[in-house]
C-alpha cells in the first residue's frame, strides 16, 4: 500500500519540522508565536512521529485492506496535527461537544484501525 507508506513519510516530516519548532520554542519567553502550551505542543510532535512511524511500517504490509488504510491515515493525521494545535488552541476539545466527539472518534479510529489491521492480518495471511 504505497498510500500508507508516503502519507508515513509525510507525517514524520511533519514530525520533524514540529520538532524543529519545539527546539527554537524552548528558549523563548512564554508566549512565543502565541504558543499557549508548550507541552502539547512536544505530545503532537512525539504523535506525528509515532504515527507516522507505524503508517510507514503498515505500507509495507501490502494486504492490508484499503479501508483499514484509509481509516488510519486520516484519523492518525488528525490525532497528530490536533494534538499538536491545542499548543495554540488548548480548550479546543471542551471548546463545544462537537469538537470533543471528533477527538474521541479520532482516537477510536485509529486504535479500531489497528486492531482491523492486525486482525486482518492473520485472515489475509
Amino acid at each position: 500500500m504505497i498510500f500508507l507508506t508516503q502519507a508515513g513519510l509525510v507525517l514524520l516530516s511533519i514530525g520533524g519540522l514540529s520538532g524543529m519548532l519545539l527546539y527554537m520554542a524552548l528558549d523563548k519567553p512564554k508566549g512565543w508565536l502565541a504558543i499557549k502550551q508548550i507541552a502539547r505542543l512536544r505530545q503532537g510532535h512525539v504523535d506525528a512521529l509515532v504515527i507516522g512511524t507505524i503508517l510507514l511500517a503498515l505500507g509495507s504490509f501490502t494486504a492490508l485492506p484499503t479501508a483499514i488504510g484509509w481509516t488510519l491515515v486520516v484519523s492518525g493525521y488528525y490525532t497528530a496535527l490536533a494534538t499538536g494545535a491545542l499548543a495554540w488552541w488548548p480548550d479546543w476539545p471542551t471548546h463545544t461537544r462537537l469538537a470533543w466527539w471528533l477527538d474521541f472518534g479520532s482516537l477510536s479510529s485509529f486504535a479500531l484501525g489497528l486492531t482491523a489491521a492486525a486482525v486482518s492480518s492473520f485472515v489475509i495471511a
